[in-house]
């Protein structure tokens, strides 16, 4: 009965919030898709030296201001070029030669920015590490409560099939308690894999400290002369350069200099790297003399801790399965959404029933 209780009040206080995340969650699991099937134009194959030469134009002028480049697609042949002119933020879709789809401002919820936003409202509330941190204790509880109520319905033995059959009540309570017990049971245990990673990812930047598994960077001048920025190399060659190290990958992003990080940022998609939208594999190229100062390589991460880490995006977005994984997710969140109707309508019709005067 103690379970019950805990069960049931902590799903109440939190139902408005997880509901909100299952739905921001379900909304954004195709994004790249739903966004792209509004740019017109032409699928074309990913050229590196048109790319290249595209970047270049952008970053010899004086205004737009490149900041970086990234797939808009699972097939990496279009990407966005985030910029700013005039101090407004912009993003500008371009094909894989580097031709002009379509050019939108940051501040409007137009042209896809919509997605971003859920995105952000998803991952932090739009709160930055402080939302991160609160969606991740939301998440603990979250967790929490799919074990104590997979507890309450766990089956005794050679009850299974009965317990996941459609419930056949006609009343008001148990027709809702078997549809809360059946759907329960049938997604509960990936929902917490699901869950599990969502929580870890929240808190991703404290484990990557705790357990020493930051990836391998550059390191920071140390002197104001190399605070300088001094970028000799052009954006093409360092895109060549980073392709070149491994042959087959796909472009994934593209950072450019800093003053207090005067080097490339390459992130690719390396043949035989675990499926996701954008890879983990990253080459750091110096903007001075166009040599590669560190990389990354997905496939061969040494340390078991930075393998886990770099499975937890895929595997709570569920791109570790491709679109049959992402499928799953999606029904994952719609699921939840579902348990906490039921959860809430149970809750009420209880409620209800208690008030009603007995009949004499």
């Amino acid at each position: 009965m103690q379970i019950k209780i805990i069960h049931r009040y902590i799903s109440l206080i939190f139902a408005a919030l997880w509901a909100f995340q299952a739905l921001t969650g379900c909304l954004i699991v195709f994004r790249w898709e739903l966004d792209d099937a509004g740019v017109p134009g032409k699928h074309v194959t990913f050229d590196r030296h048109a790319l290249g030469v595209r970047l270049d134009a952008l970053v010899s002028e004086p205004d737009p201001q490149v900041s970086s480049v990234w797939a808009a697609t699972g097939r990496a042949d279009r990407f966005d070029i985030f910029y700013s002119r005039a101090k407004q933020d912009r993003t500008l879709r371009v094909d894989g030669h580097g031709n002009t789809l379509r050019d939108r401002d940051n501040a409007t919820l137009s042209d896809g920015n919509i997605y971003d936003r859920l995105s952000g409202l998803h991952m932090a509330l739009m709160l930055g590490d402080a939302g991160r941190a609160f969606l991740g204790l939301s998440g603990l509880l979250l967790l929490s409560n799919l074990a104590l109520g997979l507890k309450l319905a766990w089956p005794r033995a050679g009850q299974w099939l009965k317990a996941l059959r459609a419930p056949k009540g006609k009343t008001a309570m148990p027709f809702l308690y078997g549809w809360h017990r059946t759907l329960g049971l049938s997604l509960c245990v990936p929902a917490i894999f699901t869950v599990t990673a969502g929580v870890l990812l929240a808190f991703d930047d404290s484990l990557t400290d705790l357990l020493k598994a930051d990836l391998p960077q550059p390191q920071t001048p140390k002197t104001a002369s190399e605070h300088r920025l001094v970028q000799a190399i052009a954006p093409s060659q360092a895109l060549n350069t980073a392709l070149d190290t491994y042959p087959g990958a796909t472009l994934s992003g593209f950072s450019t200099p800093k003053d207090d990080a005067p080097w490339y940022r390459v992130r690719l998609r390396a043949a035989g790297e675990m499926p996701r939208i954008w890879g983990m594999t990253t080459v750091y190229i110096s903007a001075r003399n166009g040599h590669v100062l560190t990389a990354y390589d997905a496939r061969q991460a040494h340390k078991p801790a930075r393998k886990m880490l770099d499975t937890l995006y895929p595997l709570h977005t569920g791109q570790i399965g491709g679109v049959a994984g992402r499928i799953v997710q999606l029904l994952i969140g719609l699921w939840l959404i579902a348990m906490i109707g039921l959860g809430v309508s149970l809750w009420w019709t209880r409620k209800r029933l208690m008030k009603k005067p007995i009949a004499r």
